[in-house]
């Protein structure tokens, strides 16, 4: 049994916790998806189970729930280091987004790093491969059926618009300008 905190639907926090999978109307728990890029703009995956009931041999981007005294941040970083054996700082995760689902509220993070997929180490019980795909792939998976589009939508909408930009005052008005970062 996996114990979550309880929110409102307004997103605060109550004083109790419950069973993770049951949760009544107006009652939520805390998702988080993590997606994580490369300096060569591609996205790593991860292929669930066969053996899983919902959405099996599927790929998508690390994903979980909150457990009882996480924050979105703390749950992020958690997962990855469960389902990949990523260990992320709380420093290089970047908050792009948040949205609301029948009974959780998912807040989504980007991670950007340079990973050699021969080093991850994959949690048998969740996932079966990992690999590193272009978004437009990506895009194509979502079309046929092979990919998860949970959270891609914030993902798109935050690499299209801010992703290696920042904004700069030009003749009295914001512009987006490009810059590259460094990965590690």
């Amino acid at each position: 049994m996996e114990l979550v905190d309880i929110y409102n639907d307004r997103h605060e926090k109550l004083d109790y916790t419950k069973e993770r999978k049951s949760l009544e109307n107006g009652k939520n728990r805390l998702s988080c998806f993590i997606w994580v890029i490369n300096d060569r703009d591609e996205i790593l995956l991860q292929q669930r189970l066969a053996s899983t009931k919902k959405m099996p041999n599927m790929w998508g981007t690390t994903a979980g729930g909150a457990q009882v005294g996480d924050s979105s941040l703390s749950g992020a970083i958690r997962e990855l280091k469960e389902e990949l054996g990523i260990i992320a700082n709380k420093e290089e995760m970047i908050f792009i987004g948040s949205y609301k689902r029948i009974n959780d509220f998912v807040e989504v993070w980007l991670y950007k790093k340079n990973i050699n997929v021969a080093d991850l180490i994959l949690e048998p019980a969740e996932v079966q491969d990992a690999r590193w795909f272009s978004i437009d792939d990506f895009e194509k998976m979502i079309a046929d059926g092979r990919g998860i589009n949970s959270g891609y939508d914030i993902f798109k909408m935050y690499y299209q618009n801010f992703y290696d930009r920042h904004y700069e005052i030009i003749d009295g008005k914001p512009v987006a300008v490009k810059y590259k970062q460094e990965f590690i």
